[in-house]
C-alpha cells in the first residue's frame, strides 16, 4: 500500500507537468525589461511564458534553464498595482498551478496581475528527476537500530545520485537562495520597481529571504504559514513533534465536547492508547481486509494527515471507532490503485530542495536517537511522529547544505505580513513566533485562532486583512488576532471553504484514507 501511494503521489507530480502546455514562444531575458505573454493552451483567460536564469546565479554567464510562468491579468487595468507573485509552497509545489487555479479573492484579481512561477526544479522549470524505484525503495518506518540508519543513509544517498544523474546540472542550484535570485529576475522582468509576494507554507522561506537579501525592493510580503529557518536538526524535529501534538490534543478537547463526535462521553486518550497497543502487537486488523495488520504509522498519519487543513475530528473520530469495532466500511473495495503503465522517471524535488535548504543530518545512530527521543516526549501520544523524522530523506545527502540554517537580522523598511494557525500541524505556530520574533518591528504576525494549515481563505477577517495589506499596504495592527471558523459539520457566517491553494486537502466527507499513508515525507509544507 506504502509504494502504491507514493506512485499516486509522483504520478500526479508527473501529470502536472502536461496540465498547461506552454504555447511557442520567446521570453527576454530580464535585464530587456520585458517578458513576452502568450494564451496558455488550457486557458486562453491567462497567459504563459518562460524566463531564462542561470543555472547557477554565482556564474551568470554560464548554462540557463527557463522558468515556467504564468499570469491572469488584473480585471481593473485602471486600479491596478502591479503583479503579486505567488508560491503555494511544498517544496515542490506549482506556482504555475497557484496562479491559474488558486483562489485569490475578487480584489486581488481586481488589483494585481496574479503571477506564478514553478521554482527551479520543479514542475515545468527544469524538473529534478528521479527513478521511480529509487524512491519506493526508500526504507519505511521509524529508524530504531544503527542497521537501520545505516540503510537509510545508503538508500538517501543513492536516490540523491540517481536523480542527479537525470536532472543535469540544475539538481545542485535548487535551494531557496537560487529561487530568490530568481524572483527578483520575475520582478524586474515584469517592470515592477519592487516586489509584491504571497507564499504559503514553504514559500514563506522564499518571503523571508528575498526581504533579508533584497530589503529595499519589498513592497508587501505576505508569508501565510510560516517556516522558521533558524531551527537546527533537533529545533526542527522537536517543533514538529510539539505542533502535531498540539493538534493532538485539539482534536481530543474538540471531540470532548461535541455531542456529534462518536467517541463523545470517552476517555479519548485511553482509547487511542488501546488503539496503538493493538497496532504495536498486530492485533489490529483492516476490517475492509483483514489480511492487513493497521500500524501505529497507519493511525498517526490518518490522524494528522486529517488534521492537516481542517479540524475534521467528527470524521476522523467515526473512523477510528469504526476500526475499532471492525465494521467493514460502506466504500466499494473495488477502487485499487493500478501500477500498469507508469513512468520510470518521475518528478521529486522534495529531496534535493528540502537538503540543500536545510542541515539536517545527523552524524550518527547515537545522535539521531537522542533527537528522536526528544522529539517523542514533545509529542508522547503520537508515537514515532513522520513529520517529526524528515530530516532522515537527508542523511546520506552527498554535500553540504547550500542554504544552512541561519536566523535573520531584517533590514527591510516596508514590514511583512506573517500570517499563522494557532493550531498548524505542518507550520506550528511556533515556528511562526520564531520567525516574527527575528524580524521584529519589520514584521506584523497575524494570528488565525483556529486550526489547520493555511490561513488564507479560512475566515473574512483574515482574508480582508491580507488584502488590505497587499492591496493598500494597511498593516494589521500589533497583536491581530482572528477568531477561528467552527469545525466542519457546524456552520458560521464568517466560514468558508480554504480555496487559496491547490492542495486544498479533503472534503469533510472524504478523509484521506486509514491505511496506506506514505511514510516517506513528501510535499510536507
Amino acid at each position: 500500500m506504502r509504494r502504491k501511494l507514493i506512485r499516486k503521489l509522483v504520478a500526479g507530480a508527473a501529470a502536472g507537468l502536461a496540465l498547461i502546455p506552454l504555447a511557442p514562444m520567446t521570453a527576454l531575458a530580464a535585464s530587456d525589461g520585458g517578458v513576452q505573454w502568450t494564451p496558455c493552451e488550457e486557458d486562453a483567460s491567462a497567459v504563459c511564458s518562460t524566463l531564462e536564469v542561470p543555472v547557477d546565479w554565482a556564474d551568470p554567464g554560464g548554462p540557463t534553464i527557463a522558468l515556467a510562468l504564468a499570469k491572469r491579468p488584473a480585471t481593473d487595468p485602471d486600479a491596478r498595482r502591479g503583479s503579486l507573485v505567488v508560491n503555494p509552497g511544498g517544496p515542490g509545489g506549482s506556482g504555475v498551478d497557484a496562479a491559474l487555479w488558486g483562489g485569490y479573492s475578487d480584489e486581488l484579481h481586481r488589483h494585481f496581475d496574479i503571477l506564478g512561477f514553478d521554482p527551479r526544479g520543479v514542475a515545468r522549470s527544469a524538473p529534478v528527476m528521479c527513478s521511480l524505484d529509487e524512491i519506493l525503495d526508500l526504507p519505511s518506518g521509524p529508524i530504531k537500530t544503527p542497521t537501520a540508519f545505516n540503510d537509510m543513509v545508503t538508500a538517501t544517498r543513492q536516490l540523491a545520485a540517481d536523480c542527479r544523474s537525470h536532472s543535469g546540472p540544475v539538481f545542485d542550484h535548487v535551494d531557496t537562495l537560487q529561487v530568490v535570485r530568481d524572483i527578483d529576475a520575475i520582478r524586474a522582468a515584469v517592470g515592477d520597481d519592487k516586489l509584491t509576494f504571497f507564499g504559503m507554507s514553504y514559500g514563506t522561506l522564499m518571503a523571508q529571504q528575498y526581504a533579508d537579501r533584497y530589503p529595499n525592493r519589498v513592497r508587501a510580503i505576505v508569508a501565510d504559514s510560516t517556516m522558521d529557518h533558524s531551527q537546527d536538526a533537533r529545533g526542527f524535529a522537536v517543533t514538529q513533534a510539539a505542533t502535531g501534538q498540539d493538534s493532538f490534543n485539539e482534536f481530543v478537547a474538540g471531540c470532548a465536547r461535541l455531542r456529534d463526535c462518536a467517541l463523545y462521553g470517552r476517555n479519548i486518550r485511553q482509547f487511542w492508547q488501546r488503539l496503538l497497543d493493538r497496532a504495536a502487537r498486530g492485533e489490529l486488523p483492516d476490517p475492509d481486509q483483514p489480511s492487513y495488520k493497521i500500524t501505529q504509522q497507519d493511525l498517526v498519519n490518518f490522524v494528522l494527515g486529517n488534521l492537516n487543513y481542517q479540524p475534521y475530528w467528527l470524521g476522523i473520530a467515526s473512523e477510528l471507532e469504526r476500526i475499532d469495532a471492525g465494521r467493514p466500511s460502506t466504500a466499494s473495495a473495488a477502487a485499487r490503485q493500478s501500477a500498469e503503465d507508469e513512468p520510470t522517471v518521475v518528478p521529486f524535488a522534495y529531496q534535493a530542495v528540502l537538503c540543500q535548504d536545510w542541515n539536517l543530518k545527523t552524524r550518527d545512530f547515537a545522535q539521531w536517537s537522542s533527537i528522536a527521543a526528544d522529539a517523542q516526549r514533545a509529542a508522547p501520544d503520537l508515537p514515532d511522529l513522520p513529520r517529526a523524522a524528515v530530516g532522515a530523506i537527508c542523511l546520506g545527502w552527498p554535500t553540504v547544505a547550500n542554504n544552512p540554517q541561519r536566523r535573520i537580522t531584517p533590514t527591510n523598511d516596508a514590514k511583512l505580513l506573517f500570517a499563522n494557525s494557532l493550531h498548524d500541524p505542518a507550520t506550528g505556530y511556533n515556528w511562526a513566533l520564531g520567525a516574527a520574533g527575528q524580524f521584529g518591528s519589520h514584521a506584523e504576525l497575524l494570528t488565525y485562532e483556529g486550526w489547520g494549515h493555511i490561513v488564507y481563505g479560512r475566515v473574512a477577517c483574515a482574508d480582508g486583512a491580507i488584502d488590505r495589506y497587499l492591496i493598500d499596504l494597511v498593516v494589521p495592527a500589533k497583536g491581530t488576532r482572528c477568531a477561528a471558523a467552527p469545525p466542519p459539520g457546524t456552520t458560521s457566517s464568517d466560514a468558508r471553504s480554504r480555496t487559496a491553494s491547490p492542495d486544498a486537502g479533503p472534503a469533510p466527507s472524504k478523509l484521506v484514507p486509514l491505511r496506506g499513508e506514505p511514510e516517506l515525507p513528501t510535499w510536507l509544507f
